[in-house]
C-alpha cells in the first residue's frame, strides 16, 4: 500500500510539473536602430525584423515571427518544445495511444500508414530534448515499437511525463505517456556553476535555454546565446544600420545628431551604375586625370582593406554616383553641421577620430565620441605623391571653393581641430566617408 502511495505521488508530482512546463510563454520586445546610441539624437523602429529562437540543444525547435510597424514582436513558446498537433488534420496517419500507459519498466507504441513511408519515432522529455530515436527508416506498412525506458546511450531515464513524437507522411503527431518509479538511480540531476548537467545532486533546471536572433535587410545580424526562458520575457534589441555598395561591401553606419555617418570610408572600384573606378597607379597618369580615378596609398591593396581607397574629386562628384544608394558625399555644409553639433571645428577632432594607435601614430588625441571611427588614411599629393599615411585623415567635399580648387575636410593626430582643407586640387587624392540621404 506504501508503494502505491508512493507511485501516485510521484506521479503527481510529475504532472504539476508538466502543467508548469507546458504552460504557453511569450517572448516580446522591440527591436530599434542604433540611432539612439553614441551621440545620435534618437532611434527609429528596424521594420520586418526576422526573429528566431532556436533550442540550443535541438535546432531543429524553432520559432520565428516579424516586426511589425513598429519594431515590436511577440513569440509564442512552448517550454517543452514538441507541437502537440493531435488537434489537427492528419489524414490517415494514425498514432495511437501507448500502451500500457502509465507503464514500468517498457510499454508498446503503434503507428498506423496508409503506403509506403519514411517513418521517424522519437521520444523526448519535458524539457524538449530528444531523449531517445526509436525508429527512422523506410516503413512499408504499420507497426509498433517497445519503448524501454532508455536513452539513445542504452541508460535508464527517470520517472516522468514523456512524449512521443511520430513523423510520417508529410505530418506529425505527438502523444503524451507516464513512466512510473523507473530507473531511480538516474532521478538525481545537479547543475554545477557553469550551469551544465553534473553527476549528482537535487535540483532539476525547469529552464531552456536558446539562442535568439534578429536579421534584417541593411542591418547587422544580433544574436544572443544561452539565453534561458522559464516564463514571459521581453527582450528589447538595438541593431546596426549597415550599408552595402554595388560591390557588396558592407559599412557600418554611426547616427550623429540627426546625420546618418558611414564608420568606415569607400572601398568600391566601380560607381553606383556598375561603371568601373579606373585603378591609376602611375603618378604621371594620376596628375593628368580629369576623369574619376581611385588608388591606395603607397599602392598597396593591404591599405586599402584597412583604411579605405583614395580617390580623386573627379570620382567622388561623377555623375554616375559612387555613394551607395540613399547616400552620397557630403557638401561642406553637411560637414559643417557635423562639426557644429561635435563643438565646433576647433575641437571636433576628438570626437572623430578612432582612439588608439592601433591606426594612428603616436600622440593619438582622440576618443571617438562620436563613433565616426576616423583612420589615417594618407593622401596622395600632386606635388609629393603619397602622404600622412598614420597621422593625417582627408576627406572629399562634393563643393568647389570657388577658385579653382575645392574643400575638404581634415584631422591629425596630435591636435583636437578638425581641419579645413582650402584650395585642394581636384587632382588630389582622398577618402570618401558618406552621409545618408
Amino acid at each position: 500500500m506504501s508503494n502505491f502511495k508512493h507511485r501516485m505521488f510521484l506521479t503527481i508530482g510529475f504532472m504539476a510539473v508538466v502543467k508548469t512546463l507546458f504552460s504557453q510563454f511569450t517572448l516580446q520586445g522591440t527591436v530599434t536602430d542604433n540611432g539612439a546610441q553614441r551621440l545620435g539624437n534618437g532611434a527609429e523602429p528596424v521594420i520586418h525584423a526576422l526573429v528566431t529562437l532556436f533550442d540550443q540543444a535541438d535546432s531543429s525547435r524553432s520559432y520565428s515571427t516579424y516586426t511589425n510597424e513598429q519594431g515590436q514582436y511577440s513569440i509564442q513558446i512552448f517550454p517543452a518544445g514538441i507541437d502537440d498537433n493531435l488537434s489537427g488534420k492528419p489524414g490517415n496517419f494514425r498514432l495511437l495511444q501507448n500502451y500500457p500507459n502509465p507503464f514500468n519498466p517498457s510499454t508498446i507504441i503503434r503507428y498506423e500508414i496508409t503506403r509506403p513511408t519514411y517513418v521517424t519515432l522519437q521520444v523526448y522529455d519535458v524539457l524538449g530534448r530528444k531523449v531517445k530515436t526509436l525508429l527512422q527508416d523506410f516503413q512499408g506498412c504499420s507497426g509498433q515499437i517497445i519503448w524501454d525506458a532508455t536513452n539513445d546511450q542504452g541508460q535508464g531515464v527517470p520517472a516522468g511525463v514523456y512524449f512521443y513524437s511520430c513523423e510520417a507522411e508529410g505530418k506529425r503527431m505527438v502523444r503524451k505517456m507516464t513512466l512510473i518509479d523507473g530507473h531511480a538511480e538516474h532521478w538525481r540531476i545537479s547543475y554545477d556553476a557553469t550551469g551544465m548537467p553534473g553527476e549528482n545532486g537535487l535540483n532539476k533546471m525547469l529552464t531552456d535555454l536558446f539562442t535568439i536572433r534578429v536579421t534584417a535587410d541593411g542591418f547587422l545580424p544580433v544574436t544572443f546565446r544561452f539565453v534561458p526562458i522559464s516564463g514571459d520575457m521581453t527582450l528589447n534589441v538595438v541593431a546596426t544600420r549597415t550599408v552595402t555598395d554595388i560591390e557588396g561591401n558592407i559599412y557600418l553606419t554611426v547616427k550623429i545628431g540627426d546625420q546618418w555617418w558611414m564608420m568606415e570610408s569607400l572601398r568600391v572600384t566601380k560607381y553606383r551604375n556598375g561603371q568601373a573606378i579606373p585603378l591609376v597607379e602611375s603618378m604621371s597618369e594620376w596628375k593628368a586625370s580629369k576623369t574619376g580615378a581611385y588608388c591606395d596609398y603607397g599602392n598597396s591593396t593591404k591599405n586599402g582593406a584597412i583604411y579605405g581607397h583614395l580617390y580623386n574629386w573627379y570620382a567622388a562628384t561623377d555623375s554616375n554616383n559612387i555613394a551607395p544608394t540613399g547616400w552620397h558625399v557630403p557638401s561642406y555644409d553637411e560637414w559643417e553641421v557635423l562639426a557644429e553639433f561635435l563643438g565646433g571645428s576647433m575641437v571636433a577632432g576628438e570626437k572623430l577620430k578612432q582612439e588608439g594607435t592601433t591606426f594612428w601614430q603616436s600622440p593619438n588625441i582622440a576618443d571617438n565620441a562620436s563613433g565616426f571611427s576616423a583612420r589615417p588614411s594618407g593622401i596622395r599629393d600632386i606635388v609629393y605623391g603619397f602622404t600622412g599615411m598614420k597621422n593625417v585623415a582627408d576627406f572629399w567635399t562634393s563643393t568647389e571653393d570657388g577658385k579653382g580648387t575645392v574643400w575638404s575636410r581634415a584631422l591629425m593626430n596630435d591636435n583636437v581641430v578638425f581641419w579645413y582643407g582650402v584650395e585642394m586640387y581636384k587632382e588630389g587624392g582622398s577618402a570618401i566617408r558618406c552621409v545618408r540621404d
